[in-house]
This record gives structure tokens, C-alpha cells and sequence, in this order.
């Protein structure tokens, strides 16, 4: 592998579902706080508050989604670098470290990286826009990794 290969997130579907759901809390909100303002109980105003953290909730998980330089699966000659997708930290991985590469699923939309010693590391089909992308990602993968041990 002479240059790195990058293979961006950019979960355009999943944005657009949490921003049609913060819309719709967002709807929620303001009735339940109408219905506050027109003498209703506590349990108009524990829906108001319940529905506008949710709102919170999916707009910061809409934010943190958004596509950035950088954030993605790096593959190079030392080894697999994968940005999370809630956190600024990007996770290192070394080909030694690496025992197999696999499909999960029902519909072998997860990506699973098992480590060595570590457990495994999962990247979902959801976090990249186009499947041909996230296609390219494994096939690369396995064109560097051996398959699976007892594999049918």
C-alpha cells in the first residue's frame, strides 16, 4: 500500500433523521409548554421538559455527525486509522493488531474489526453516505487481511 487510502463519513440519512425528529420534538415542545400555559399539570410540564431534552439530544448528536476534514477510516502502510463518531479522538490501530476482518449483521452492515487482545472495533454502514464507498472499505480491508480463521 504506497499512499493512504481515506474513506470519508458523511451519514447524510442518519443526519436527516435526527433533524426530522428534532422538528417533530421540537412540535411536541411547544404543546406540551401551551398546555402548561393553559393550566395543565405537572405532567404537561415533565412532557415539556422530557421532549425539549430529547430535542437537545438529537440536535448534538446531529452536530457531532456533521462531515469534517479528517473523519474517517485512514488505511496506510502501518495500519487503520478510525475517527469515532462522538468523540475527537481518532482510534490507531496497527496491522499486527488486527486478527480478522468480518461482516456482521443481518444484512452485513457492520464492520467488524477483531483485534488481537483488545475485543473489536465496529464501523456501520450508516456512517458513510454511499454503500460503494463503505464496499470499497472492506474490500481493501480484505485485500490486506487474511480471512477469517474457520470460515466456512
Amino acid at each position: 500500500m504506497s499512499s493512504p487510502r481515506f474513506f470519508a463519513f458523511d451519514p447524510r440519512a442518519t443526519r436527516i433523521a435526527l433533524f426530522l425528529g428534532a422538528c417533530v420534538l421540537a412540535v411536541l415542545t411547544a404543546w406540551a409548554l401551551a398546555n402548561v400555559r393553559d393550566g395543565g399539570g405537572v405532567q404537561d410540564m415533565a412532557r415539556a421538559g422530557v421532549t425539549a431534552g430529547l430535542m437537545f439530544a438529537f440536535l448534538v448528536a446531529l452536530h457531532r455527525l456533521r462531515p469534517r476534514s479528517g473523519w474517517g477510516v485512514t488505511l496506510d502502510a502501518r495500519g487503520v486509522r478510525v475517527a469515532r463518531p462522538f468523540s475527537s479522538r481518532e482510534l490507531d490501530l496497527h496491522w499486527g493488531q488486527i486478527d480478522s476482518v468480518r461482516r456482521l449483521g443481518r444484512k452485513g452492515d457492520v464492520l467488524g474489526l477483531f483485534l488481537k487482545e483488545e475485543g473489536r472495533v465496529l464501523v456501520t454502514r450508516h456512517l458513510f453516505a454511499r454503500k460503494a464507498v463503505f464496499e470499497e472499505l472492506i474490500s481493501a480491508l480484505e485485500d490486506r487481511l487474511p480471512p477469517p480463521r474457520l470460515d466456512a
